[in-house]
């Protein structure tokens, strides 16, 4: 990315939640690490902390806050295997893609692979005359 627009980008500020189930976001952590369903959840929050919620409500708000935990750490790798070759940080984790050639041949090793594995013996006979019956 363009070094002008990615220094816009880090002068941006972070939005403030939307969710209303935000400032309890660590209460249903726990829960559900306790074994908690979404529907006893949501029924705690609106009996104890007055907060009226469905059970697919507190799904989806756990389910997009794990997406964002996922893209946190997808952009924190990919700023790291951007760093320098030389960087000590970055040695060790940057890896080079495969080229075009060793694709195409680990793609043809395995189609070979797949085509040299036959198929064991039938376990029934079908003859449309007859029942279907197991070999012995």
């Amino acid at each position: 990315m363009d070094a002008k627009l990615q220094k816009l980008l880090d002068e941006l500020p972070d939005k403030p939640p939307r969710s209303r189930l935000e400032p309890y976001r660590e209460f249903i952590e726990e829960l559900r690490s306790r074994g908690r369903t979404y529907r006893d959840i949501a029924e705690i929050l609106t009996k104890q902390c007055a907060v009226q919620v469905t059970g697919s409500g507190v799904h989806d708000f756990v389910r997009s806050r794990s997406r964002a935990k996922v893209r946190k750490a997808e952009n924190s790798s990919t700023q790291a295997s951007q760093l320098p070759v030389g960087n000590p940080i970055a040695a060790g984790t940057a890896t080079a893609a495969p080229s075009s050639e060793e694709v195409q041949r680990k793609i043809a090793a395995l189609k070979a692979r797949n085509m040299a594995t036959e198929q064991g013996p039938r376990g029934f006979e079908y003859d449309p005359d007859q029942p279907l019956q197991l070999k012995r």
